[in-house]
């Protein structure tokens, strides 16, 4: 059976790590409706678009993370995040449980990965 096309955003800052996330997706059957560079820009395209996840990278420019991002549109709009990340402290991991997420999945992402990763947000 094959796993239904999901609508995902991507938030990371680092150009050329959302464009290889962007191409996996894509490879994968999804559709990528954006891609957030800051906390802030994450709610505002989840706002509008309503993605059916969110790639979160935990570590963002800008004065609030990922985990803040997530936290607020899984609270505001429902919709849940798998966290994207190369930092996995103890301490971070914590405060990333908390908000919630649909999983975590870790840098680099592989194709293998990622499709297991968003088998959970079906």
């Amino acid at each position: 059976m094959e796993a239904r096309s999901l609508r995902v955003l991507i938030v990371e800052d680092e150009f050329f790590i959302s464009l290889h996330t962007k191409q996996l997706l894509q490879v994968l059957g999804h559709v990528v409706v954006g891609i957030a560079v800051s906390a802030e820009e994450a709610i505002l395209f989840a706002e509008q678009e309503r993605p059916d996840v969110v790639l979160m990278d935990i570590r963002l420019n800008g004065s609030r993370d990922g985990i803040e991002a997530a936290d607020e549109i899984r609270q505001r709009l429902g919709i849940g995040s798998i966290f994207v990340t190369a930092n996995t402290d103890p301490q971070t991991r914590q405060r990333a449980l908390a908000s919630q997420p649909l999983g975590f999945l870790e840098k680099p992402l592989t194709e293998q990965r990622l499709k297991l990763g968003l088998s959970k947000a079906v």
